[in-house]
């Protein structure tokens, strides 16, 4: 019989971690065109990735606040708060396995496009705001 003893502590590699970068960086130009896309459409987009995290952030400009209900329906868990200048939404995509959070300003949307955003969520948190309690899960 014999027996393997398997640690994590595997001696590192230069030329795969360099490769491992590589790739990485490489992936990155991808998703940085069609960031600059999403920009030219009225979406910045900012992607956080770290082990076991993705997390996008969104700002919505006046020319894309009319696609924001169908986004958000798109999101798992979606809650909506109000914040200073507008509004956040937050939730998932992917089965919960990317964050997703959405900034609005409220001088980029009109009202009936308010409207259709709340309506869009899961979760007006602010309609909480008087102490009823909440059990949905939010990203």
């Amino acid at each position: 019989m014999t027996i393997i003893a398997v640690t994590n502590a595997a001696p590192l590699r230069p030329q795969a971690v360099s490769e491992g970068v590589h790739d990485v960086v490489a992936e990155a130009w991808s998703v940085f065109e069609e960031v600059q896309d999403l920009s030219k459409l009225g979406v910045e987009v900012a992607v956080t990735v770290r082990p076991g995290e993705i997390v996008a952030d969104l700002a919505i400009r006046k020319e894309a606040a009319h696609l924001l209900p169908t986004l958000v329906k798109e999101l798992e868990h979606s809650g909506i708060t109000r914040t200073e200048a507008g509004f956040r939404i937050a939730g998932t995509m992917c089965q919960g396995n990317v964050g997703l959070r959405v900034l609005v300003d409220s001088s980029q949307i009109t009202v009936e496009q308010i409207e259709a955003l709340v309506a869009a969520v899961d979760v007006d948190f602010d309609a909480y705001a008087d102490g009823d309690e909440h059990t949905d899960r939010v990203a």
